[in-house]
């Protein structure tokens, strides 16, 4: 049940994430106007906003002239609605749980906005740690393990002291919004086990080598073909979160 909840509520943040993937990028109000066409300029009602239904409905055109408005709130709902489900399946019902959902649902925004613009928007970065930290703060106070608040410090400090030197030794390769982010990552990771900080870089760069080379192997690109970092950081942490414990136990074991 707090699965399929979760996934419901997933829905939700993720219609709204359709709109801070538009608007951040441009520097525009996320609150207001309220959501329109982007062709004929018909303001959207509550029945052209219900999440995936009205998408399936409309066959992705617009009510009133029928302009296609493209996959994207497809996208942005069900991968945000699919990340809360297995956060859900793997925290339960606890209070690590919205503090998680909160960085799924910032790593999708900031995923899908630096894929389409290379960048990684800092007020998504900030907003997604202002609302973060507190929920972060009250999981560790809650579950009576304080000690999880400098396990998360330490997990930010590991991933952008790692960041950093690769940010150097790549003399201009790596953007800086993804330093930027690094903290926010490693402050996750690290609330579980700081040592979570480094795997999920290493989950990060290996998933980002694959899709280079796949990209090569494809002739879709260059080895000087730009690819956005920030998505990879994302699934990086996605997995180190879901899997990277048990990755560190299977080292330890050999």
């Amino acid at each position: 049940m707090t699965t399929a909840i979760s996934a419901l509520y997933g829905l939700l943040f993720g219609s709204f994430l359709t709109v801070v993937v538009d608007r951040v990028p441009r520097r525009a109000s996320v609150v207001h106007p309220g959501s329109a066409c982007g062709n004929c300029g018909l303001n959207l009602g509550a029945r052209d906003l219900v999440p995936v239904f009205s998408w399936l409905v409309l066959r992705g055109k617009c009510r009133q002239c029928h302009t296609s408005i493209g996959i994207e709130p497809l996208v942005l709902e069900v991968s945000t609605a699919v990340l809360f489900g297995l956060t859900a399946w793997h925290f339960g019902l606890s209070w690590r749980l919205p503090a998680y959902c909160v960085l799924m649902a910032g790593l999708v925004a900031l995923s899908w906005i630096d894929l389409h613009t290379r960048r990684l928007p800092r007020e998504i970065i900030y907003v997604t740690a202002a609302l973060g930290a507190p929920l972060l703060v009250v999981a560790a106070l809650v579950e009576h393990q304080p000690k999880r608040l400098w396990m998360a410090a330490l997990g930010a400090a590991i991933a952008v002291a790692l960041m950093g030197l690769i940010y150097l030794a790549s003399r201009g390769g790596m953007g800086d919004g993804d330093v930027r982010l690094a903290p926010l990552l490693g402050a996750y990771l690290g609330f579980l086990n700081p040592g979570l900080a480094p795997v999920g870089l290493f989950f990060g760069f290996l998933t980002g080598a694959v899709v280079g080379i796949g990209l090569l192997v494809a002739k879709r690109g260059t080895r000087k073909t730009a690819v956005p970092f920030g998505p990879f950081l994302a699934l990086g942490t996605v997995l180190a979160i879901f899997f990277g414990q048990r990755y560190i136990d299977f080292l330890m074991v050999r």
